[in-house]
């Protein structure tokens, strides 16, 4: 698939995801004042998976030994 295809496809899957969050949702049972803000969950995620990567990209520059580590 190209990557405009997959964008699509992640347009469409987040774009149904908030309209299944605003049609299901029931704020009523809301303890913390985050759960009544519609979509918070699905940008929460996403800027957690992205927050994920980037720090294990920098603990990979930090950790990183070089292949004749073990040899010295």
């Amino acid at each position: 698939m190209s990557a405009k295809v997959l964008k699509i496809i992640l347009a469409v899957i987040v774009i149904v995801s908030l309209v299944l969050d605003v049609l299901v949702r029931d704020v009523s049972y809301a303890k913390f004042w985050w759960e009544k803000i519609y979509g918070f969950d699905l940008v929460f995620g996403f800027v957690s998976f992205i927050l994920i990567i980037y720090v294990s990209k920098l603990l990979g520059k930090i950790l990183h030994r070089d292949e004749d580590y073990y040899d010295k």
